[in-house]
């Protein structure tokens, strides 16, 4: 842990260097600069300044990120070699949470991470602003998920209408979230238009800083340096204390599906395995967090009573998700296939909507199939497998997404796979930049996915490399 203060120190340095661009900020901004919550959108050369300071902050907190995780990975690779050593390092959880980083100093080099994101003047996503939106409509009676126009006015509707427009778009949340949605607006709305998206931003931090713990309890049965990286892997990731700092949804899934898989750990099969599923009332990827749980437990009858409690999870959820799913299947017809800085929108240049869609089909389809084998034969190597055909079928992968995969890498925490996420992951922060400076061309969207996937190539193809020379 010698360099894990390098994680709160980048964003730190990131606050101030943002703080002191703000100083010359041009005056056609300063309609967005009045807002409760500045949003860097199509900024030009400031907002390519601005990102710039973001890009160098979590670049910073990745060296103390990824130097926590390669000690990890030293370690057990050190440890698989002795099984004798593997079981004393095992009867030894006190000592090695001392040398690893225990959770409570994660905790709190997150908690710093966290408050130093928090300084940011300015973010560089909108949607807390949809999700206090969305939270308003259902207090005053108005169907987040019917695309409605909100006739009330306040000074927090107006900011969201200055953002989103009124109509502000449909919801595409679970209930659960709803529900905590308008309890936030209902509570802190009249401390003023900013007060609700503070609270947001707040408790997405808390609850990463949470998911330290939860991480632990989760990979309980886990050798402990790999117990330890996923206690790190989560709660240190740059890309996901930005991502809480912005105040997005996808860290309350996460905590939730760890809380779950906690209580499987430590015996709750049937229990564990529906909380897991009703986390898709906060998201829909917590169908997928359902359907992996069973590959937590070793055993026919244990995957058995965990396969149970995600059926009846989930059909709980269904139940309950049912108005929602109506009205959203309403809106469906009014979508379009429009992927943006994928590779599906790479394969959507070069030949087309239909053809990108079943290339990308088939890249997906594969991957699911080797990650299914890999894991049915019971090699974990399967869940980056699995990780990357979701990001593979995601038209327009934000930053925030990589929480949905990190997961996967800690899993597997021994293979290339999990390293190539975790690659991922931090690269993901370069789908800031069009949104922050301009519309991109083609040529220049198109560069932006080969850098975002450069590196995590790489790291499989040297992995595959590896493996054919160990192979007899």
């Amino acid at each position: 842990m010698r360099l894990a203060f390098l994680v709160p120190l980048g964003f730190a340095a990131g606050a101030i260097a943002c703080r002191l661009l703000l100083f010359n900020a041009p005056a056609a901004f300063a309609v967005d600069l009045a807002q409760p919550l500045v949003v860097v959108t199509y900024w030009g050369n400031f907002g390519f300044a601005l990102w710039v300071a973001l890009f160098v902050a979590i670049a910073i907190a990745s060296v103390g990120y990824v130097s926590a995780l390669v000690l990890r990975q030293r370690v057990r690779s050190a440890n698989s070699t002795q099984d004798d050593i593997l079981q004393r390092v095992r009867s030894a959880n006190s000592t090695q949470d001392d040398t690893y980083g225990a959770p409570l100093t994660i905790m709190m080099y997150s908690a710093l991470a966290c408050a130093a994101a928090l300084c940011f003047p300015v973010v560089f996503s909108s949607d807390v602003y949809a999700y206090a939106g969305y939270g308003f409509m259902a207090l005053h009676g108005v169907n987040p998920y019917a695309h409605a126009a909100v006739t009330m006015r306040d000074p927090l509707m107006d900011a969201i209408s200055w953002q989103w427009g009124n109509r502000p778009p449909a919801c595409v949340y679970g209930p659960a979230f709803v529900w905590f949605a308008r309890a936030i607006v209902a509570i802190f709305a009249g401390f003023g238009a900013a007060a609700p998206l503070w609270a947001f931003r707040i408790s997405a931090c808390g609850l990463l800083v949470l998911c330290a713990p939860l991480a632990s309890a989760a990979f309980a049965r886990f050798s402990p340096p790999t117990r330890a990286a996923a206690v790190a892997g989560i709660a240190l990731n740059p890309v996901a204390i930005w991502a809480a700092a912005e105040g997005h949804n996808d860290v309350y899934l996460i905590a939730i599906v760890l809380a779950g898989i906690a209580l499987i750990a430590r015996g709750g099969l049937v229990t564990g395995a529906v909380v897991v599923a009703l986390s898709a009332l906060v998201k829909a990827p917590g169908l997928l967090a359902a359907a992996s749980a069973p590959f937590f437990v070793a055993g026919h009858r244990a995957r058995s009573r965990v396969l149970t409690g995600a059926l009846l999870g989930l059909a709980g959820a269904a139940v309950v998700a049912w108005p929602a799913l109506l009205q959203l299947s309403r809106n469906a017809g009014h979508g379009s296939y429009f992927p943006q800085f994928s590779l599906q929108y790479v394969l959507n240049a070069a030949f087309g909507p239909a053809a990108a869609l079943s290339l990308a089909a088939a890249l997906v389809a594969a991957l699911s199939t080797g990650g299914c084998i890999l894991l049915a034969k019971k090699n974990r190597a399967g869940a980056p497998l699995l990780a990357l055909a979701l990001w593979i079928a995601i038209p327009n992968p934000y930053p925030w997404y990589a929480l949905w995969i990190l997961p996967a890498a800690l899993f597997a925490w021994e293979t290339p796979a999990a390293w190539a996420i975790v690659a991922l992951a931090l690269s993901s922060v370069l789908r800031y930049l069009p949104d922050a400076t301009t519309d991109f061309r083609m040529a220049e969207s198109i560069a932006i996915v080969f850098a975002e996937l450069a590196v995590p190539s790489v790291i499989l193809l040297a992995g595959a490399r590896n493996g054919q020379r160990q192979s007899p």
